[in-house]
């Protein structure tokens, strides 16, 4: 997958300001990051970037907001037909591939609390569009055979345990896991469970 910066193209200083904001947090974290650092690395004036943003937050909350709006883009590229292996496969796939592309970025947009900063709506929105994306894909998994009565509540678990793989393994918890492999083997072993878990289908009718 290609940079988060360059899933959509970069035509604002608004886009700009976002763009080196997020290379600024890869390198220094969110302690480090100064409204200062930025500016250089932008090439103007240190109250330039307030202009397009009211503050340092309202600057972290586009980067987010971006991520995920990029993250719900590769998920949906991922909505094809195919049996229920194929489908759970390039799921994990897409996800790995966003989470290891730029891991610090990856970090940043689930590291911080909820708060009331300007921007923090979008980032709900974006947030959404990848909850509806991962509803899509269960939705996919029961029309390729997987039992399945809530498409969202499966596309929560399928999320959930996503993000926590990749989690482990970009905090060094799993050093010699192939990503890939891992991701792919928690969709599998959910699925398995659900469609264990799911009620049994009768026929016929009672005497």
């Amino acid at each position: 997958m290609p940079s988060i910066v360059a899933c959509a193209k970069t035509t604002t200083p608004r886009d700009r300001v976002r763009d080196v904001a997020a290379g600024l947090f890869a390198d220094r974290g969110l302690d480090g990051f100064k409204m200062r650092d930025l500016a250089q690395r932008l090439g103007v004036s240190v109250m330039t970037p307030y202009r397009y943003f009211e503050n340092k937050e309202a600057i972290l909350a586009c980067v987010r907001a971006h991520g995920f709006a990029c993250l719900a883009d590769a998920l949906d590229q991922g909505l094809d037909d195919g049996s229920l292996e194929e489908r759970v496969a390039r799921l994990a796939t897409a996800y790995g591939v966003f989470a290891t592309a730029e891991p610090a970025r990856y970090r940043l947009m689930f590291a911080l609390a909820p708060a009331q900063v300007p921007g923090v709506a979008e980032v709900r929105r974006q947030e959404r569009r990848v909850e509806d994306a991962f509803a899509a894909h269960a939705a996919g998994f029961a029309a390729a055979g997987l039992p399945c009565a809530d498409p969202v509540t499966l596309g929560r678990l399928l999320w959930s345990t996503l993000h926590g793989v990749a989690v482990l393994h970009l905090g060094g918890q799993l050093p010699q896991a192939d990503l890939a492999a891992a991701l792919c083997q928690a969709a599998r072993s959910l699925t398995v469970a659900c469609a264990g878990t799911a009620p049994a289908v009768t026929t016929g009718t009672a005497a």
